[in-house]
């Protein structure tokens, strides 16, 4: 039953890489879950017989275990090693074929074999061994575990064939031995094909929620990306009382970009624009475009001053690289508003329209300049304190000639 239900989880990790090919591991897998299910089909076979023959049993299982490892090496980002499972299927074979067939010493043969698929094992294991957080770390964690613990129990077989009586290996097909072996290697392939299935359905809701939160033509956060990372950041800063600054940057005349040189150029601008913003930024920025050209750039524990500086390298380093795209000649620059969570507060939306309003400024002023949300609002208070004070000065004087004609 467990190997009818092995066999029915290698068809889900099969369909599901058929439709899903950027997650690389499953169809290693659902291979490997074939190919351990009919090995072990043969060991039941070979165990039946009345003499023991030859068939490469142990040698498919071994190579589906191998394919297991390369599954889990293509899963995590690695180059999957395709000469282990071709290796263990020649070791075993060879294993067999002399100590069984030529030598017919059964005794060395089980002991070898054993030690074998401890070595695979134990080798699995070390590779799903992981120190990561969250659910894939959990189910690495549980894979790893598995995978010792059967490893254990093969240095066990080993050293229970090389202690055995000799008359065992007579009646070899009913030694108790075999039959835990059998036992424990269903139950475990079960559970570590459910595992493997279990990580290929998380990894493909990970991939759905980066679908939806990052912006498909520059690879960084999206609009809603850029507000759940933002919303992080804020109770983070709240929390311990740091100050978060933010930028909206704009692209100068990006619209004369695209009239001259169409959309798919103006496309590979805003790819150019991203590399270098991205490229002068801190390791703990989060930067996201905010819509058409406008990118905005969340700073954790940034004052407004700190931010403006930042952002003066930014507008520096745009005039400097964006100039040529594809051989053709433009004029790249960016106009940078900046706020912080000191004036603006720390709420997501107070914080951009801060910087947007400094960003208006800044486009309305010449462009290619950075303007702070603070400044604004003093050159702000100041015509209204210098407006007050014409009025008082005109009341002031009406009051005088009054009591003069009075005189």
């Amino acid at each position: 039953m467990s190997m009818l239900l092995t066999f029915m989880l290698s068809m889900l990790l099969a369909i599901t890489r058929n439709h899903h090919k950027e997650v690389r591991g499953p169809g290693y897998w659902a291979v490997g879950n074939l190919v351990v299910g009919l090995g072990m089909v043969l060991v039941l076979i070979q165990l039946d017989t009345p003499k023991l023959l030859f068939l490469p049993s142990l040698a498919l299982i071994g190579a589906g275990l191998g394919l297991y490892l390369n599954g889990i090496q293509a899963f995590v980002g690695k180059t999957p090693d395709h000469r282990i499972p071709v290796a263990l299927f020649i070791l075993l074979v060879v294993i067999d074929v002399f100590f069984v067939v030529l030598q017919q010493n059964l005794r060395v043969a089980v002991s070898l074999g054993a030690l074998v698929f401890a070595g695979i094992y134990f080798a699995s294991a070390r590779s799903t061994f992981s120190r990561d957080e969250g659910i894939i770390g959990n189910l690495f964690w549980i894979a790893s575990s598995l995978f010792l613990l059967m490893a254990l129990f093969m240095l066990g077989r080993a050293f229970a064939a090389v202690k055995a009586d000799v008359a065992v290996f007579d009646n070899y097909a009913i030694w108790p031995v075999n039959a835990y072996t059998f036992m424990l290697g269903a139950v475990s392939q079960f559970f570590i094909s459910s595992l493997f299935v279990l990580m290929l359905s998380y990894r493909l809701n990970q991939n759905l929620e980066s679908i939806a939160t990052i912006d498909g033509l520059t690879g960084i956060l999206n609009r809603r990306g850029l507000e759940d990372s933002a919303l992080k950041m804020q109770g983070i800063c709240k929390r311990i009382n740091l100050s978060m600054g933010v930028l909206l940057i704009d692209m100068d005349h990006f619209k004369k970009v695209n009239d001259k040189h169409g959309h798919l150029f103006g496309d590979d601008v805003l790819r150019q624009l991203t590399k270098i913003i991205a490229g002068i930024l801190r390791s703990g920025d989060v930067l996201g475009r905010y819509g058409g050209e406008e990118f905005c750039v969340f700073l954790p524990n940034t004052t407004e001053k700190d931010a403006a500086g930042l952002a003066e390298r930014i507008r520096i380093g745009v005039e400097k690289s964006l100039h040529t795209i594809h051989h053709k000649n433009i004029k790249g620059t960016v106009s940078i508003g900046v706020a912080d969570s000191v004036r603006a507060g720390y709420d997501f939306k107070g914080l951009v329209a801060a910087a947007d309003s400094a960003l208006y400024t800044a486009k309305n002023s010449g462009r290619n300049r950075v303007v702070s949300f603070t400044s604004i609002t003093r050159d702000s208070v100041s015509r209204e304190s210098h407006v007050k004070e014409s009025v008082s000065g005109d009341s002031a004087g009406k009051d005088n000639i009054a009591a003069d004609n009075i005189t």
